[in-house]
């Protein structure tokens, strides 16, 4: 059990700086691609709910679409992983852990022992 809780906390974080990773690598890709003239420093640093204060209502369509961009390949890595995990799955054992109500629990014996009454013959 142990394990099991180790390694979604541990995968959560992995998967987590992985999607960082791949968001601002699509985000600059995609700034280059649509507004070769926004600096992307400028627009990864001011984060997206700052993002209309930093770009003109003329390039903001522009930016946003960069945006998409990022976010597509952080799905893109979310459906992967989700889909690999899922057939890895079906290569772990499966094993009930669930109590058996057959097995009845063993009599406990008395701690003291009744006395019994001998007739003498």
């Amino acid at each position: 059990m142990s394990i099991l809780v180790f390694s979604q906390t541990f995968g959560g974080a992995i998967f987590l700086a992985i999607a960082q990773l791949i968001f601002s690598h699509g985000l600059i890709s995609g700034l280059h691609e649509f507004a070769p003239t926004i600096n992307p420093e400028i627009v990864i640093n001011a984060g997206a709910t700052a993002v209309r204060s930093v770009v003109s209502a003329a390039n903001l369509p522009i930016v946003l679409e960069a945006y998409m961009v990022g976010i597509d390949r952080v799905f893109y890595l979310s459906t992967g992983a989700a889909g690999a995990l899922f057939l890895l799955s079906w290569g772990m054992g499966w094993k009930s852990i669930k109590k058996d109500k057959n097995i009845i629990a063993p009599a406990t014996a008395p701690a003291v022992e009744p006395a019994t009454t001998e007739k003498a013959v």
